[in-house]
Parts: C-alpha cells; sequence; structure tokens
C-alpha cells in the first residue's frame, strides 16, 4: 500500500458574493494533490454540521483519504468571508473565529499515517491557538524520519506572530514563499531583505546540526517563480492564465505540485515547470478547487518543460 502524503489544516468555505466554495489551504493542497493523482489524505478538523458533512463528502469524492478528518460536537465548521479586489484580482479575506480546525488532534490513526507519510504539506493558520500549535508540534514529532515537510505560511494582518512563522519556517524542508509573503516573512523575522530571509532559511550561518531547509520556492505570480537551494537557483518562466479567472488557490495548486514532484524525484526544471502551469490553470477559472479533466491534468504534467 503506498502511502499518503498528509495535509494538516484548516478546511472551511470560503463565502464568496457568487456562492459558498471549499477552501483552506491545506484542503486546497490536498485537492490537487489527488488531482495530480498522489495518493493523500486530509487531517483535519469539521463541525458536526452540514458544512462539515459536504465538505468531507466532496473531499472524498475527488479521491482525498477523509478517514482521518475528525468531527468537534461544539463547534462549527470553518468558514471564511471573501471579497476579490477587482482591480488586482487578489483576494480578501475575513476569518470567522472559534470554529472546529482550531483544535485539530493528533489521534493514533493521524499519529500512524504521520509516521508512515513521504511529506507532511501545513501552514501556520491552524497553529494560531495554543491548542492547534500544541497539536502541530505533536504532528511533527510523529513524523517519519524521511518525512518531507512542506511548508507554506498563511500571512494574516495583525494576526501571525514572529515566533510562530519562524517555528513553522525553522520546521520545514522546502518552503513555498508569495513575493510578497517573503518581504512581510522578513520584516517580521527582523531579517532586513528577501535575500536575508532566503540566507536564515537555507541556514547559513547556522550550527552544524541545525535543520536546513533544502529548497524554496519564491514566486511572483505573472512574473514566474524560482526554485531555490543552497547550491542553484532555476528561474521558472511565467505561464499566462486564461481571462475570466481569479488568483484564489494558485499558490495552493502551486505547493501541491512541489509535493508531488519531490515524492516522485523529478529534477527542478520540471518542478517549477508543471507548478507553474498548474497555478496559471487554477489562475484561468473561478475558485481554489476547480475540477480538471483527465485531458487537462496530463497536458499539465507531461508536457516538456
Amino acid at each position: 500500500m503506498v502511502a499518503n502524503i498528509v495535509c494538516w489544516g484548516e478546511v472551511l468555505w470560503d463565502r464568496f458574493p457568487a456562492g459558498a466554495q471549499l477552501g483552506g489551504a491545506p484542503a486546497n493542497v490536498a485537492w490537487h494533490l489527488a488531482l495530480l493523482g498522489a495518493p493523500v489524505a486530509m487531517i483535519t478538523r469539521v463541525g458536526d454540521d452540514d458544512d462539515g458533512r459536504e465538505a468531507a463528502r466532496r473531499m472524498a469524492a475527488r479521491g482525498i483519504d477523509t478517514s482521518l478528518v475528525q468531527v468537534d460536537a461544539e463547534r462549527g465548521t470553518g468558514e471564511v468571508e471573501v471579497a476579490v479586489d477587482p482591480a488586482s484580482g487578489e483576494p480578501r479575506y475575513r476569518l470567522v473565529p472559534e470554529r472546529a480546525w482550531e483544535r485539530i488532534a493528533v489521534t493514533p490513526a493521524a499519529r500512524l499515517a504521520l509516521a508512515r507519510a513521504p511529506a507532511l504539506v501545513y501552514g501556520t493558520l491552524a497553529q494560531r491557538a495554543p491548542e492547534g500549535l500544541a497539536a502541530w508540534r505533536e504532528a511533527l514529532a510523529a513524523c517519519g524520519p524521511d518525512t518531507l515537510r512542506i511548508c507554506d505560511p498563511n500571512l494574516r494582518p495583525g494576526r501571525t506572530a514572529a515566533e510562530l512563522v519562524a517555528e513553522a519556517l525553522d520546521a520545514a524542508d522546502v518552503i513555498k514563499l508569495g513575493e510578497r509573503e517573503a518581504e512581510a516573512c522578513a520584516q517580521l523575522l527582523g531579517v532586513g531583505t528577501v535575500d536575508g530571509l532566503i540566507l536564515w532559511l537555507l541556514g547559513r550561518p547556522a550550527p552544524p546540526d541545525a535543520r536546513r531547509a533544502r529548497l524554496i520556492a519564491l514566486t511572483r505570480g505573472a512574473d514566474g517563480s524560482t526554485l531555490i537551494t543552497a547550491d542553484d537557483a532555476v528561474e521558472i518562466a511565467p505561464v499566462a492564465a486564461a481571462p475570466g479567472g481569479d488568483n484564489v488557490g494558485c499558490g495552493d495548486a502551486y505547493v501541491a505540485v512541489l509535493a508531488h514532484g519531490l515524492v516522485a524525484g523529478w529534477d527542478l526544471p520540471r518542478l517549477g515547470a508543471v507548478a507553474s502551469r498548474w497555478a496559471a490553470a487554477v489562475a484561468g477559472v473561478r475558485g481554489a478547487t476547480p475540477d480538471l479533466d483527465a485531458a487537462t491534468v496530463a497536458a499539465l504534467v507531461e508536457a516538456a518543460p
């Protein structure tokens, strides 16, 4: 049996003016991993309500293993009010607090899945409450020695503690950062510039036994991306998105390809090219979790870089 890539964190409903769509960054990543054909499980928590049951149903229908989804008898399923800036296409979020995903637990089944997982994908949002932070630390400790830790921080203005971000980044083997997010992290962590942040993430200088990031993906939207290691920097050309879509979930799509490609052993040029194409395909539609048909998936993955 092939072990699942595990996505840890929030699943919620994005309340767009035109209607609700399934969201939450880790859940979006899981959705795209399933589209890619990767075995993936979601560790999250939903309410004992219609929203939670529908979220689990949709994830399972997409091919995500939902056996580790927990049900909270006291708190409702997560939701976010979303407005999209008509000028930039950038989403603006208002997160509804005190929801089920803020207290995900490491159950015995979750512990077993984490020990076997080839990769763990996480952000920072699910760690903002003390019980969520404690559970995330427990999840990291449950991972196997070869589990690839992949972090895409979820920064929210006025809500993100520097210590929390530093701990999440410091625990990661692979880090994906949007350009603005990288600048915000550099300021938050007091390392000056984005270049300074990258040096810090790569662990130079650092004690010989310190954990170092193996790969940093710096994305710049329509301007492409760069995959950075301690020894190399690979520039990835941008891919134009079809008109009529939005930017919601593009970064999550990019992360999904990173996780899948790294587990599959892709080289950096292929990894970046497929991630860029996949993110552009998502930018060409509305919402973070589109249904891409098999022919589209094959074209995105199999085309030469």
